[in-house]
């Protein structure tokens, strides 16, 4: 555990409001012993200058703000997100957590709000990272939604691959219109409280294709 974001109960959230804390000193360890040497294996040479501790402390810190904000009840009066999607609930809450974080963290860095680096830092970070958080598979929440994330960005070539080196690099421009628009996917499918579009969202993207697998 790097970080905690309670309680899980929508009532509460809404009446009271959430609580997060990040265990710094866990994550510096992750990041040097865990983040740092995969992106050495996977991470394209001139832009690993790109991956910061410090940019991987504010997204994480942004992916639990972001649990605490959008829609937690469906639209349509039906009841809870959590209720209408079902067992894909926790998987599309994941996912965005983290695009809706990393969505923040865009728009305050262009308002001149988080010093020390550039957005290009928090992107290539994130794709680290995703490396990080899939590589014991996608069987659980937390992996299936970096699997979305990744094989949605390899989609719109926010993230280039090269074959010959096997190594990742990300395209800013193109990365950051990808996580508007998916942010805008995932809350409308949360909105709506749309369980077959979540079931035909995760079954397309919560995969582990060959490119992913091998690296």
């Amino acid at each position: 555990t790097i970080a905690i974001n309670l309680p899980n109960d929508e009532r509460v959230q809404l009446q009271k409001g959430t609580r997060r804390l990040q265990l710094k000193n866990a994550m510096r360890a992750k990041f040097d012993t865990i983040l740092m040497p995969i992106s050495e294996a996977l991470i394209r040479e001139d832009q690993r200058a790109h991956i910061r501790f410090d940019s991987f402390f504010e997204n994480v810190m942004f992916h639990e703000v972001a649990h605490g904000l959008g829609i937690k009840q469906a639209l349509d009066g039906s009841g809870t997100v959590r209720k209408a999607l079902r067992e894909q609930a926790s998987a599309v809450e994941e996912g965005k957590a983290d695009v809706l974080g990393l969505y923040m963290v865009t728009a305050l860095y262009e308002q001149g709000e988080l010093e020390g680096g550039q957005l290009e830092d928090y992107y290539t970070t994130f794709l680290a990272s995703v490396f990080r958080s899939v590589r014991f598979g996608i069987n659980e929440a937390h992996g299936q939604a970096n699997a979305i994330q990744f094989n949605y960005l390899l989609e719109k070539n926010a993230i280039g691959h090269d074959p010959a080196t096997g190594r990742f690099s990300i395209d800013v421009e193109i990365f950051e219109q990808a996580i508007t628009e998916l942010v805008r996917e995932i809350c409308i499918i949360q909105a709506e409280g749309d369980y077959d579009a979540s079931k035909a969202f995760i079954e397309k993207y919560a995969v582990m294709p060959p490119v992913l697998a091998d690296a």
